[in-house]
């Protein structure tokens, strides 16, 4: 019975954290989350003979820990594989990861609607066959959070991280609107948009907006830069999210990419034209399906 006790005020601890924590964020958070993502066949631009194929495998853990003046330490990991499959003329297969741990600070200011966020960001994305110190990249974000009323909060930050291409900055302009009891519109842009629509206790759908850049480190010292030098990679989608129980979520998605492109660089960024799996291919149709534990807050 104590054993049970336990567990269930070290469940109640961690949902105020969480609550805290996600106060200025969005209607929800996903303290752990999995997903697979399945891109379909495409056909190169410079190559109607051979098709790419690819998919991914995420897993995110989220950790808070509120300290005694309400202000919070926020730990974050994330480990992505890629996997890319090349098929026609040539038969290619290889694979990319990305390992991420984040670790950062959330102030909130006496007196005031405004919170402050700091998280420093570093990761390694390579092929797990490079030099690990030459596949490390440095990054981080600053997030000022304003709330105006219970319905209403804006996002307004900085986004920076050292790419194997060059330094990478981008503002940022977010809001957390709850527009009436079933509708919420949040996000930050341009990384990204939700909107999401509550149609029963169990059934939530909506629309999204995702757009990324990054760079991975190959073995031999040359890097895959993941989407348009300009654009990025984005995606368009439709969603679908079921509860399973009060904070198991299964959810899909399906939706179309633009301007996803994996395109090979040498150390000076010049682009590369060789056989590998790597250079731009058409865009298209992907699919994911997923598995989170979540805390909505709404």
């Amino acid at each position: 019975m104590k054993t049970i006790i336990r567990y269930e005020v070290i469940l109640i601890l961690f949902v105020m954290m969480i609550s805290s924590l996600i106060s200025s964020a969005q209607p929800f958070v996903d303290p752990l989350n999995v997903k697979y993502q399945y891109f379909p066949q495409e056909s190169y631009t410079d190559d109607v003979k051979n098709n790419m194929s690819s998919s991914l495998y995420e897993a995110t853990i989220l950790l808070p820990m509120e300290l005694k003046n309400k202000d919070l330490v926020l730990v974050n990991a994330d480990f992505t594989e890629m996997n890319f499959s090349c098929s026609g003329n040539s038969s290619l297969n290889t694979k990319l990861y990305s390992t991420s741990f984040a670790v950062g600070y959330e102030h909130g200011w006496k007196k005031s609607k405004w919170r402050t966020m700091v998280m420093f960001i570093p990761k390694i994305n390579s092929d797990f066959k490079s030099n690990t110190s030459d596949a490390l990249q440095m990054g981080g974000v600053v997030l000022a959070n304003y709330k105006k009323n219970d319905h209403l909060k804006y996002h307004f930050g900085m986004y920076y991280n050292r790419e194997f291409f060059g330094d990478y900055m981008i503002p940022l302009l977010g809001i957390e609107w709850k527009i009436n009891t079933r509708l919420n519109l949040f996000g930050d842009l341009p990384a990204n948009m939700n909107l999401e629509y509550k149609y029963s206790k169990k059934i939530y759908v909506g629309a999204a907006f995702q757009s990324v850049i990054s760079s991975y480190r190959l073995n031999h010292g040359n890097y895959v830069r993941e989407g348009d030098n300009v654009f990025g990679h984005n995606q368009l989608k439709v969603y679908l999210n079921y509860y399973l129980t009060d904070h198991v979520v299964l959810y899909a998605e399906t939706g179309q990419t633009f301007y996803r492109m994996y395109n090979l660089y040498d150390r000076n960024n010049n682009p590369l034209a060789t056989n590998s799996v790597f250079h731009k291919s058409d865009d298209g149709m992907f699919y994911t399906a997923g598995l989170a534990y979540r805390i909505r807050l709404d």
